[in-house]
């Protein structure tokens, strides 16, 4: 080897080609998709952007990715501005990230897609949880700005349709840094009064009076869906744009217009309902005359029957056929008590016709024992001594026995 040839450390040359690729690559675009994402516990990022070809790795250090508006994630094509170097611990080229932008749209409409996916799979636009408006709203929570349009037309329109109402208002920012947090922050102050019956509420208006896509951006923080979504209160936004949909509109329990229309959702009008009222008493009233109509025809119907005219002559009827029916019953019992004697008598005489008694009148006899009135028919059923009863037509005779013979 020459004398002169300068030898390197692996650590000098990879600090050489370090500085080389940072002076020569200080500051490029690159586009890609995100691969292998990595969010470490410092807060740093590491993945890799990869095209169909080719990968090159990516840092995105705290100080830097903090400023990012969007979710990065797998698959997600972007922009990524940053320097190349080389991580002189491995020898691997990477990019220094200081900026990404997703491709093709804009980061905070790409935040706004990214949250409305993670609050739908969460279950916070599901029509099902959404709870109806009462018909006749006792107290209702108003949120707006203390100065804006929105608060004095809601507070007119109550008056004019249902004054009955009490109005609770709760004043906050609508836009602008920290807007989302104060209106979060209001919507829960609410919730816990009602849920502690410290302050009952029938609903809970957030009122804006409308403003462009950046002014309402307040309405479309995550801290606000949250405090929607766990109020025990029904919630309407009433954020004034027609156009765009904002995330409180799709968690809110009803969307309206703009605030004149959510008073209107929430409120009778007092004059209609009136009105109303004398035209259903109109109909109730034309209902009972004919009802009493009808009653009295059925009434004249009734009483024209004879029963009603000459009611004494039923019952004179009706004792009559009384009379005829004891008449017919008495003789039926009569006849029915003569032929059972008759009976009677016919049975009794065929009866003592065949009674072994009718016998003795001939001038026969029966002979018992007397001890256990056993009828003797043989001589040998008695001995000497035995006493004998004798029946007979009239009478008994009680013998000693003397003598048998069998």
């Amino acid at each position: 080897m020459p004398t002169d040839t300068e030898i390197l450390s692996v650590s000098a040359l990879a600090e050489m080609m370090r500085n080389l690729l940072e002076g020569e690559f200080p500051n490029v675009w690159v586009a890609g998709e995100v691969t292998s994402f990595t969010l470490a516990s410092s807060g740093h990022m590491y993945f890799s952007l990869k095209d169909a070809n080719s990968l090159i790795r990516c840092t995105f250090f705290r100080g830097a990715n903090l400023r990012l508006r969007f979710d990065l994630r797998e698959g997600l094509q972007v922009l990524a501005r940053g320097r190349v170097s080389l991580f002189t611990s491995r020898g691997d080229i990477q990019l220094n990230v200081a900026e990404v932008q997703p491709k093709g749209v804009g980061a905070a409409e790409l935040a706004l897609r990214q949250l409305k996916e993670k609050l739908l799979t969460r279950g916070y636009f599901d029509p099902r949880r959404k709870r109806p408006l009462p018909t006749f709203p006792k107290r209702v929570a108003l949120v707006a700005s203390a100065t804006g349009a929105a608060i004095r037309d809601m507070l007119e329109l109550f008056a004019q349709r249902w004054p009955l109402t009490e109005l609770i208002v709760l004043p906050s920012r609508v836009q602008g840094d920290g807007a989302g947090r104060e209106l979060a922050a209001a919507v829960r102050t609410l919730g816990s009064l009602h849920a502690r019956k410290v302050c009952r509420l029938d609903a809970l208006v957030l009122g804006r009076g409308g403003g462009s896509t950046e002014d309402l951006a307040a309405f479309n923080e995550e801290v606000l869906a949250d405090a929607i979504f766990q109020s025990p209160v029904p919630v309407i936004a009433a954020i004034g744009h027609e156009t765009d949909v904002s995330i409180a509109d799709l968690v809110a329990d009803h969307r309206a217009e703009t605030p004149s229309a959510a008073v209107v959702a929430l409120t009778p009008n007092r004059r209609e309902l009136a009105g109303e009222m004398l035209a259903v008493g109109e109909r109730m009233g034309d209902a009972m005359l004919r009802r009493f109509a009808i009653a009295r025809q059925r009434l004249d119907q009734i009483a024209a029957r004879p029963v009603f005219r000459r009611p004494v002559e039923r019952f004179r009827s009706l004792e009559q056929k009384l009379d005829d029916i004891t008449t017919r019953m008495t003789r039926a019992v009569t006849a029915r008590q003569r032929r059972n004697a008759d009976r009677l008598a016919a049975l009794a005489a065929r009866l003592e016709t065949l009674s072994p008694l009718q016998v003795l009148h001939r001038g026969y006899s029966l002979t018992h024992q007397a001890e256990s009135r056993k009828l003797i028919r043989k001589a040998d059923e008695v001995n000497v001594g035995d006493q004998i009863i004798t029946r007979l037509a009239q009478g008994e005779i009680v013998s000693e026995v003397r003598r048998t013979t069998p």
